[in-house]
C-alpha cells in the first residue's frame, strides 16, 4: 500500500479552499440577514403584525345629498357588520343559534362559519341595524365582534329614482349621481386594531391603534324638491290615466341650465331596489331623459321657426298655402289636418302646427344651414351634463340625406334627440339665444365645511339673436292663446307652449304607436321655467300631445305659481270668464268628417283627427259634455 504524502503546497491549497468556503457561507448568511432585516423588513413586519394583531374596519360615512334649499335627499346612518372569531367562541351551537335567529340566516350556514378553524374571523352579515346589534351584544356570548358600517337611506323612497341612483351594499355608487360623484361622496375608511395571542385570541385592554374614518363630501343639487314633487305626482298620474310605456318630465331654468326637476316613470323605491330582478332593475334605473332618444315631432317646429327667422328666409307675416300635403321626391307628406289649413301666416302656421309650412321652411334653409343649426342646438353631440351614460342623439349622416329627409326634419321627424337635448335647445331660443350646459350639482362641500366647490352656469354658444328670440316668445304665447288654449291656459298668467305628436315607424311602415309631448314656458315673455313632458306609447285611447301631455304640464305650472307665490299679470276676471264651460258638446258620431269639423268650428272649438277616413265613428269629449271655448275635440275616423 502506497503512503500518501502531504506537501506544504497541498496543505495550503486545502486551507485556502476551506477559507473560501467559510467566507462564502459567511457572505451568504450576511446577505440573507441583510435581505431579511433591510430589504424585506417592511413586508415581514407587516406579516408579523397580522399574526399578533386583529383589526376591524371602520367604514366612512357617505356624503349627504341635498336639494337646492337644503332638504335631505340621501343620507347615511350607522349600522354594524357582524363577525365571528372561532378562537374566542366558547359555545359554537349557541352562537350559531343566536346569529341565525336574530339575523334571519340559515343555521347550518352560520354554524359552518362559526366552527371554521381555517380562518381567523368570518363575516356573518353586513349592515345590521343598531337595535339588532345591541341585542347580540347583550346576549353575553363570546366570539361575536362588531364593526361600524353605514347604510344609505333615501327619505322619500320613490323620488328622483333615476337621478339620485343607488349604491351597492359596500356603499359604492352604482347608478345616477351616486355613481357620477362617487369619488366625492365616498369618505376614507378607518380601523381599530388590538393585539392577540398565538392562537389569535384577543388580549384585552391592549388597543394598539384607532384611526377614525373621514366622512365623504356632501352634494347640493340644482333640483328643487317642491318642483320635483309636482313632476313626480304628474308623471304618476300620466302612468295611471294614459297607461303609457313610460313618461318623462323635465323642468329647467332656461337662463342658467340648472335642472330643477327630472323624473322618469316607471321607477322604484331607492331603499329597496329590485335586485332579484336584474332586467327590471336595469330598465327602471335608466334615466330616459338623458340616455334614450325619440323623434321630437311638432315641438321641433319651434326650432325650425327660430332658425328660419334668424336666417331671414321667412318673416312673421310671410304667407303659406296648405292644401293638406306637400309632395317631395315623389312622396306625399301629409299635414295632420288632411283637408289643409289653406292660406296662413307663419304665426298661424305655428299655431296650427301645419306640417306643410315647416316642410317649406326646412327646404328654404337648405341642407347646410339646417345642419349648421343642428350643431348650434347641440343635436348629435353630448350636452356634457354631469351624469353617466348620456346619449348624443341620432342625426343622419349629412351626405346621405335626401330632400324628403330634409323636409321631414323641419317638423321633427328623421332626427332623434334626448329629452334633455330638446329642452336645452328650446330654452336657448326662449332665453335670448344662449345655449347653456345643463347640470345637476350646485356645490360640493366637506362635512366639516373645510372644502367647497361651486358650480356656475356655463354658456356654450349663441344659437339665435335676442331679436329672433323675442319673436319666438311672442309666437309661442299666441299658440296658447289662439290654439290649444284650454289645455295649458292659466288665468292671469302668461304661458307659452307647443305640443308634439309622433307616430313611431319601423322599416315595414307605421306601428300605430305614438309619442306625445308638450314643451312650455312660464312666464311667456321672460321665461323662468321651461317644462318638457314626453309620454311614450300611451294606450288609453288617445295619443295627441294636447290631451296626453299638455294637461299635466299645466298642473306643474299651476303648482309652481302657488309655490313661488307668483302674482297674476293679466286681466284675471277676463280670463276667468273665458274659462267658463258654456259649450255643450254635440253628437258627431256618424257624420262626415267635413260636416263634423264645420260644426266644431262654429262652436268655437278646436279639433284634431285620428285616422284617415271620411266618417266619424268616435269622439272625445263625449256628447253633452260641457266644454271650454277653444277646447280640443278629437275625432276618430
Amino acid at each position: 500500500m502506497k503512503k500518501t504524502i502531504f506537501t506544504t503546497f497541498s496543505m495550503q491549497k486545502r486551507l485556502l479552499a476551506m477559507l473560501v468556503l467559510l467566507i462564502s457561507i459567511f457572505i451568504a448568511l450576511f446577505g440573507r440577514l441583510f435581505y431579511l432585516q433591510v430589504v424585506n423588513a417592511k413586508f415581514l413586519q407587516e406579516k408579523a403584525e397580522e399574526q399578533w394583531t386583529r383589526d376591524l374596519p371602520i367604514n366612512a360615512e357617505r356624503g349627504m345629498i341635498y336639494d337646492r334649499n337644503g332638504i335631505v335627499l340621501a343620507v347615511s346612518y350607522t349600522t354594524y357588520d357582524i363577525y365571528v372569531r372561532h378562537s374566542n367562541v366558547k359555545d359554537e351551537n349557541a352562537v350559531a343559534r343566536l346569529l341565525s335567529g336574530k339575523l334571519g340566516l340559515n343555521y347550518d350556514d352560520v354554524l359552518k362559519k362559526v366552527s371554521n378553524t381555517k380562518v381567523s374571523e368570518s363575516l356573518i352579515k353586513m349592515q345590521v341595524e343598531s337595535n339588532i346589534a345591541k341585542e347580540l351584544k347583550n346576549s353575553g356570548l363570546d366570539g361575536i365582534y362588531y364593526s361600524e358600517n353605514t347604510k344609505r337611506y333615501y327619505p322619500y323612497g320613490d323620488f328622483l329614482t333615476q337621478v339620485l341612483g343607488y349604491t351597492t351594499i359596500d356603499n359604492i355608487g352604482q347608478s345616477g349621481l351616486e355613481l357620477y360623484y362617487d369619488k366625492f361622496l365616498q369618505g376614507i375608511d378607518g380601523y381599530s386594531q388590538v393585539q392577540s395571542d398565538i392562537r389569535g385570541s384577543e388580549l384585552y385592554n391592549t388597543l394598539d391603534s384607532y384611526v377614525p374614518s373621514i366622512a365623504g363630501n356632501n352634494l347640493t343639487l340644482t333640483i328643487d324638491y317642491q318642483i320635483q314633487l309636482l313632476c313626480e305626482q304628474a308623471a304618476t298620474r300620466i302612468m295611471q290615466e294614459q297607461k303609457p310605456e313610460s313618461a318623462e318630465i323635465i323642468v329647467m331654468n332656461p337662463n342658467t341650465g340648472e335642472i330643477l326637476a327630472m323624473t322618469s316613470k316607471p321607477s322604484f323605491d331607492l331603499n329597496s331596489p329590485p335586485r332579484d330582478d336584474v332586467a327590471a332593475l336595469l330598465a327602471n334605473s335608466k334615466n330616459l331623459s338623458i340616455v334614450d332618444v325619440y323623434e321630437p315631432g311638432s315641438t321641433f317646429k319651434v326650432l325650425t321657426t327660430a332658425s328660419a327667422l334668424e336666417e331671414g328666409v321667412t318673416t312673421m307675416e310671410d304667407r303659406f298655402y296648405d292644401p293638406g300635403y306637400r309632395v317631395i321626391d315623389g312622396q306625399r307628406i301629409k299635414c295632420w289636418k288632411h283637408v289643409g289649413h289653406g292660406s296662413q301666416t307663419l304665426v298661424d302656421g305655428l299655431n296650427n302646427s301645419c306640417n306643410s309650412v315647416f316642410v317649406d321652411l326646412s327646404l328654404r334653409l337648405g341642407l347646410n344651414k339646417m345642419y349648421e343649426y343642428f350643431e348650434k342646438y347641440g343635436f348629435g353631440n353630448l350636452t356634457n351634463v354631469d351624469f353617466a351614460g348620456e346619449s348624443g342623439g341620432i342625426v343622419m349622416d349629412k351626405d346621405s340625406v335626401k330632400k324628403v329627409d330634409l323636409a321631414r326634419m323641419g317638423f321633427g321627424q328623421a332626427i332623434a334627440v334626448t329629452p334633455l337635448q330638446q329642452i336645452r335647445a328650446i330654452s336657448s331660443v326662449l332665453n335670448g339665444g344662449i345655449l347653456y350646459q345643463p347640470y345637476f350639482v350646485k356645490k360640493i362641500t366637506s362635512s366639516n365645511n373645510g372644502f367647497q366647490k361651486n358650480f356656475e352656469p356655463v354658456a356654450v354658444r349663441r344659437t339665435i339673436s335676442e331679436n329672433t328670440s323675442e319673436k319666438i316668445r311672442f309666437m309661442l304665447e299666441q299658440v296658447i292663446k289662439k290654439a290649444n288654449a284650454i289645455e295649458s291656459f292659466i288665468p292671469g298668467f302668461k304661458v307659452s307652449g307647443k305640443t308634439g305628436t309622433t307616430e313611431l315607424m319601423t322599416t315595414t311602415g307605421k306601428t300605430g304607436e305614438h309619442i306625445a309631448s308638450f314643451v312650455g314656458a312660464l312666464p311667456a315673455d321672460k321665461p323662468e321655467y321651461v317644462i318638457l313632458v314626453v309620454v311614450n306609447k300611451p294606450t288609453s285611447g288617445h295619443y295627441y300631445g294636447s290631451i296626453v301631455a299638455t294637461p299635466y304640464a299645466k298642473t306643474v305650472f299651476e303648482g309652481i305659481i302657488k309655490y313661488k307665490n307668483m302674482q297674476p299679470t293679466e286681466d284675471l276676471d277676463k280670463d276667468l270668464i273665458s274659462m267658463q264651460k258654456n259649450i255643450e258638446m254635440p253628437d258627431l258620431v256618424g257624420k262626415s268628417l267635413s260636416e263634423a269639423c264645420g260644426i266644431i268650428r262654429n262652436l268655437g272649438l278646436q279639433y284634431e283627427i285620428e285616422g284617415e277616413g271620411g266618417k266619424v265613428f268616435a269622439q272625445y269629449p263625449a256628447p253633452t259634455t260641457m266644454c271650454y271655448k277653444n277646447g280640443i275635440v278629437v275625432l276618430t275616423t
